[in-house]
């Protein structure tokens, strides 16, 4: 009997986590179609009721889901761009941070990139999708306000600019190597696209004519 309440007043973000957890363990082996209310809160040891406490619908898990790989996956970048440096290095270094991230769990992210497929397709859920791209500009936003270059910071709308391509570089990127996994090809693109992204972002910035 202890036991039982112990489980049954474990804090709600525990059993989120826990619910979140098994939702990816139910996705590894069944796809998102398998990851069911009920299979998620079978597999978490919870009863349903559990879940619809933590989580008013499938919709709201998956959000949660996508929302807690978005802030492990930037925070990850974060930490490898903190050093700062030019701009070419920034990206390159952020590009190759989110690689090495899908290629320590190739697995995790063909679920994570199926999970965003499936929204984007199905009406109801394609707000998720939407939010996931724009959260990932934003904070790609937030880190390119933080650099310093020699001209000073980047102004605003081409630090938005940038930071939708930069997306869409990862993107297509992390696309290309879970197809491939050909880390010399990935390498290569890496290079290519941070010279490419610093090299337009710097004819662009409004000091550059005054330095020339």
């Amino acid at each position: 009997m202890a036991e039982g309440r112990t489980r049954a007043h474990r804090p709600a973000a525990e059993r989120r986590e826990q619910l979140l957890d098994a939702a990816v363990a139910v996705m590894r082996e069944g796809g998102v179609a398998a990851a069911t209310t009920r299979a998620v809160a079978d597999r978490a040891g919870l009863p349903q009721g559990a879940f619809h406490y933590c989580f008013r619908s499938k919709d709201e898990l998956f959000t949660a889901l996508l929302d807690r790989e978005l802030d492990a996956c930037l925070a990850h970048v974060w930490d490898t761009v903190a050093g700062g440096g030019d701009l070419e290095s920034v990206i390159s270094g952020a590009l190759g941070a989110l690689l090495g991230r899908v290629r320590s769990d190739p697995e995790y992210h063909l679920l994570t990139a199926e999970l965003v497929g499936v929204a984007a397709r199905t009406p109801a859920l394609a707000h998720i999708a939407r939010r996931e791209h724009t959260t990932y500009v934003d904070r790609a936003e937030q880190m390119l306000h933080g650099w310093q270059g020699p001209g000073g910071p980047m102004e605003p709308a081409a630090a938005r600019a940038l930071a939708e391509a930069l997306v869409v570089a990862s993107t297509g990127l992390t696309t290309a190597w879970l197809s491939t996994r050909d880390d010399d090809a990935a390498r290569s693109t890496v290079q290519l696209l941070a010279s490419a992204l610093a090299r337009t972002a710097d004819a662009g910035h409004p000091h550059h004519c005054e330095r020339a």
